[in-house]
């Protein structure tokens, strides 16, 4: 009795519906976290390679002028450097994912390459920053061969473990509830990884009471001045000369100089504390992904069939999947809104610039977006897992464009000679207490309620990467999901990569005198405004134009995904007895072909006061949905109503010898 239980509860759910356990759905973003937690620490990768690239931690005081200039050729390097990097995870990236769907190991497809994933990323900054640090000046040429080598494995390493977190979706679960919970986990994740990071590395090994006085910004006190005001003091005195005896009277060393000029305030007591720190954190969260995907990373939950897939199936995606086109065009111009309009140079701009008070008014904006973003996180996981991927990212879409027309219209009537028109949330003049203005306080709604929108959206998509590679076995019958995932990344990758040169055209282009983007002692200079609204406003808004018109040709609703699940479901288990794949293409194609078995029941929401079953009535975005989005979406089946079951012949072998009681029936 206990197997024939087992069997109705299998049916009531529909054998199409793969759920995985809650804490499993919880833990597998932290795959995520655990790649964020590298791309957080990034940033001082950069600083590293000034700081030591150019051999000057052993260098006399008399040459810095030359390794001024080594510097110099050190930012030069960094701007070739990096976008040849781009290019040359471009061409890994379709390369792994190509491994990853070949591969079918004792420990699964994905297991194997997040743990090379993370080993990989420890390996890149323990060579970069620790072996690193122990060549001699002597060897300043293998100091950048090591360099390069370190930071191609860090690239071959993110990917590794990145695609990951797309691809092992497609296994984990294909219940529409359960993927749209990825993006509160993985805004979890984001806490415990890019800010916690941010937090260390900027915040707490800052402090001088905790790492060693000189290895940080260094302050070389003559008469009660600062090293920053000796330096501004002698940048209009004089020339090199001035400086470097200036610098020698005071016997300041050069790191100092270093750290001041360049913003890399950062010295070896740092890099000893937080590499170890970066690597442990991320181990812990690929330990956590590993255990949520080990149950699920096996091979009947790889799609209908075990064929390997080739080359001319990569082919065939690109050409004929137009709905994985939409959604990294959709998904990519996501992202530049995001890594523009949240990038530290409009920061800078907006919060210090225009406002005058970076310091003051960007950490607590940032605090509270956050909470805005968990109200729509929520909100979102809801409407997305009830009523599809794809109607959510039109929803939020249309909703950050909304809250982001008032934000704009905020930016409009700033006026830098007017105070009522900034920002306000401290003040220190008698006391520490809060001076919030009305233009505040209708900033901050606005501004928080279209960050968590946008946010939203930029989140919702990497599920439907899921959704796409369900849609891809279901077109061709092949089971894809790392060129899936590598794919979505490229494009997604491409398109953020413009991030900089916007930036820097819209800013720098744009405000006269200005020679560099903006940093936090930029002072206000005229052009700033149409800058911040350009780069804060207009740009976003019309990534998210972009965005709205690829939803309007995505096709893959929530209706449309659940025929999908039923007819790979029946498929699978028709091949599982023996039927050859084209066979069971060509029997079942649509919802109202598979038999009711393999189609999910809904449970009916209930008023828990009165019992009576809820039926939900058309709101405002549900009709603007239909009218909008649904234009060039095919009509969907009723289910079953021209069932077509198993052939006997076809039937898996438990089924097939199971009696009406649920036991196997004897052999002859």
């Amino acid at each position: 009795m206990a197997s024939e239980a087992a069997t109705v509860s299998s049916e009531d759910e529909g054998r199409g519906l793969n759920r995985a356990k809650q804490w499993q759905v919880a833990l597998f973003p932290f795959n995520n976290a655990a790649t964020n937690v590298y791309f957080a620490f990034y940033s001082y990768f950069t600083y590293f390679a000034i700081m030591y690239l150019t051999g000057s931690t052993g260098a006399a005081l008399a040459g810095v002028i030359v390794n001024a200039a080594l510097m110099l050729g050190v930012s030069a390097f960094t701007a070739v450097f990096v976008p040849l990097m781009r290019v040359f995870d471009g061409i890994t990236d379709p390369v792994l994912g190509g491994i990853m769907d070949k591969t079918r190991s004792r420990f699964g497809k994905f297991r194997p390459f997040m743990v090379i994933g993370n080993v990989m990323l420890a390996l890149s900054v323990l060579i970069m920053m620790v072996f690193f640090r122990g060549l001699p000046d002597s060897v300043a040429a293998l100091r950048w061969v090591i360099y390069i080598v370190a930071y191609i494995i860090y690239v071959l390493g993110y990917t590794c473990q990145c695609a990951c977190t797309k691809a092992g979706q497609t296994c984990l679960t294909n219940d529409p509830k359960q993927r749209s919970q990825f993006m509160i986990w993985n805004m979890i994740g984001q806490l415990g990884s890019i800010v916690l990071v941010n937090v260390m590395a900027g915040g707490i090994l800052t402090n001088e009471a905790i790492c060693e006085k000189g290895l940080l910004v260094y302050e070389a006190e003559e008469g009660g001045q600062t090293i920053s005001q000796i330096l501004n003091g002698l940048q209009s005195a004089g020339g090199n000369d001035v400086l470097i005896s200036k610098l020698t009277a005071l016997n300041l060393d050069p790191n100092t100089l270093y750290a001041y000029n360049y913003g890399a305030a950062y010295g070896p007591t740092f890099y000893n504390i937080m590499v170890p720190f970066v690597i442990i954190v991320s181990a812990i969260y690929t330990i956590m992904a590993v255990a949520a995907i080990s149950e699920k990373d096996k091979p009947q939950y790889w799609g209908v069939t075990t064929e390997s897939p080739k080359f001319r199936d990569y082919v065939n995606v690109v050409k004929s999947n137009r709905e994985i086109r939409w959604l990294v065009i959709s998904s990519g111009f996501n992202k530049l809104a995001s890594t523009v309009a949240t990038s530290g140079a409009v920061a800078f701009l907006v919060f210090g610039c225009l406002m005058g008070d970076y310091n003051g008014l960007y950490i607590p904006f940032y605090v509270l977006a956050f909470i805005f973003m968990g109200l729509f996180f929520l909100w979102g996981s809801k409407t997305s897992g009830r009523k599809g991927q794809k109607r959510g990212v039109a929803q939020f879409t249309l909703l950050a464009l909304l809250f982001y027309v008032g934000v704009l219209i905020m930016l409009c009537i700033y006026d830098p000679a007017n105070t009522a028109t900034h920002l306000s949330l401290f003040s220190t003049d008698g006391g520490f207490h809060l001076t919030i203005n009305a233009y505040t306080i209708i900033f901050i709604i606005l501004y928080g309620c279209g960050y968590g929108a946008f946010n939203c959206c930029d989140q919702m998509t990497i599920p439907m990467v899921a959704d796409c590679t369900d849609y891809e076995t279901y077109r061709s019958g092949k089971y894809l999901p790392g060129i899936m995932g590598t794919l979505f990344s490229l494009i997604d990758k491409l398109i953020s990569s413009l991030q900089t040169l916007l930036l820097t055209v819209f800013i720098v282009g744009i405000v006269p005198g200005l020679n560099a983007l903006p940093t936090e002692g930029t002072p206000y200079m005229d052009g700033m405004k149409l800058s911040a609204i350009i780069c804060f406003c207009l740009l976003p808004m019309a990534s998210w134009l972009i965005t709205t018109f690829c939803m309007t040709r995505y096709r893959l609703s929530g209706k449309k995904l659940e025929e999908i699940q039923a007819v790979n479901a029946v498929r699978k288990a028709a091949i599982e007895g023996g039927m050859s794949l084209e066979q069971a293409m060509e029997t079942w194609k649509t919802i109202d072909q598979v038999p009711a078995e393999f189609i999910p029941v809904k449970k009916p929401r209930i008023n828990k006061k009165t019992g009576e079953v809820i039926v939900e009535k058309e709101n405002f975005f549900d009709k603007l949905y239909k009218k909008v989005f649904t234009r060039h979406e095919n009509e969907v089946a009723e289910p079953s109503v021209n069932a077509i079951p198993i052939p006997d012949e076809f039937l898996p072998k438990t089924e097939e010898s199971a009696g009406p009681d649920g036991a196997e029936t004897p052999a002859g």
